[in-house]
C-alpha cells in the first residue's frame, strides 16, 4: 500500500511540473496551409481576412498579405521572409521567434502585438504604429522612419501601453523622426542607428549602446540614461535633454 501511494504521489508531481506536457499536450496544427494562403490572398475584391487564425510554423515567406486583416492571428514561429505586410492589420497577433527578414511592414498597425526574439533585419515598418512587447527583438538595418512607438497616453489601465524592447538589437536602423516617448529599452544596442529627430522622451534608456550612432536634434528630455554609451554618438550638441541626463 506504501509504495501504491508513493508512486502516485510521484505520478501526481510529474504532472504539476509539466513532465507529460510533451506527450499529452501536443502543439495544435496550423489552421491553413501555405498553399491555402496564397489561393485567399489571389481574391482581391475584399480584404483578406485572417482574424485569428492559426498559422504557427507554416512558411509564408514572399507571400503578398499587404492590407490582410491578422488580428489576433498567432505567427509563432512563422517565416515571413520577403512578405509583404504593408498597411496590415496585426494588433494583438503573437509573432515570437519569427523571421520576418526584409518583410515589408510599413503603414502596418502592431497594437498589442508580441514579437518577443523575432528577427526584422532589413524590415521596413515605415510609418507604421507599434505597442507590445518587443524584448530580444532584431532590427538590424530595419528601417522604422516615422513609425510611432510611443506609449498610448489615452490608454494607461492597469497594464500600460507602451513599446518594451529589453536587449533589442538595432544596429544600424533608420529611426529617424521615430516617436519612441516612455519605451523600455533597457540594454538596446543601437550602434550606427539614425536617431535623427528621434522623439525619445521620457524613454527608458539605461545601459543602452549609442556608439556610433546618429542622435542630431533627437530629444531626450527626461529620458532615463543610466549607464548609456553616448560618447561616441554624433550629432550631440544639437540634441535636446542631455545636459541634465547624460554625461559624455
Amino acid at each position: 500500500m506504501y509504495s501504491y501511494m508513493k508512486r502516485l504521489v510521484s505520478l501526481v508531481v510529474l504532472f504539476l511540473s509539466g513532465g507529460f506536457a510533451s506527450h499529452s499536450l501536443p502543439l495544435p496544427a496550423a489552421d491553413l496551409s501555405r498553399e491555402q494562403v496564397i489561393e485567399l490572398s489571389k481574391v482581391k475584391t475584399h480584404k483578406l481576412n485572417l482574424k485569428k487564425k492559426d498559422l504557427s510554423g507554416l512558411d509564408l515567406s514572399g507571400i503578398d498579405l499587404s492590407g490582410a486583416d491578422l488580428f489576433s492571428a498567432n505567427l509563432d514561429g512563422c517565416k515571413l521572409d520577403g512578405a509583404k505586410l504593408n498597411g496590415a492589420t496585426l494588433d494583438r497577433a503573437q509573432i515570437r521567434k519569427a523571421s520576418l527578414v526584409k518583410a515589408d511592414l510599413s503603414t502596418a498597425s502592431l497594437y498589442a502585438v508580441v514579437l518577443d526574439h523575432s528577427d526584422l533585419t532589413e524590415a521596413n515598418l515605415s510609418n507604421s504604429r507599434i505597442i507590445g512587447l518587443l524584448n530580444h527583438v532584431n532590427f538590424t538595418r530595419a528601417q522604422l522612419m516615422g513609425a510611432n512607438l510611443g506609449a498610448d497616453m489615452a490608454n494607461q489601465g492597469m497594464a500600460p501601453a507602451r513599446i518594451e524592447m529589453n536587449n533589442a538589437v538595432l544596429t544600424g536602423a533608420d529611426l529617424s523622426n521615430v516617436n519612441l516617448r516612455h519605451a523600455i529599452m533597457p540594454n538596446a544596442n543601437l550602434q550606427n542607428a539614425n536617431l535623427h529627430k528621434a522623439q525619445l522622451q521620457w524613454a527608458d534608456l539605461s545601459r543602452t549602446d549609442f556608439t556610433g550612432a546618429e542622435i542630431a536634434e533627437a530629444d531626450f528630455s527626461n529620458a532615463i540614461l543610466d549607464g548609456a554609451k553616448l560618447n561616441k554618438a554624433n550629432g550631440r550638441d544639437s540634441a535636446f535633454g542631455l545636459n541634465k541626463s547624460a554625461k559624455p
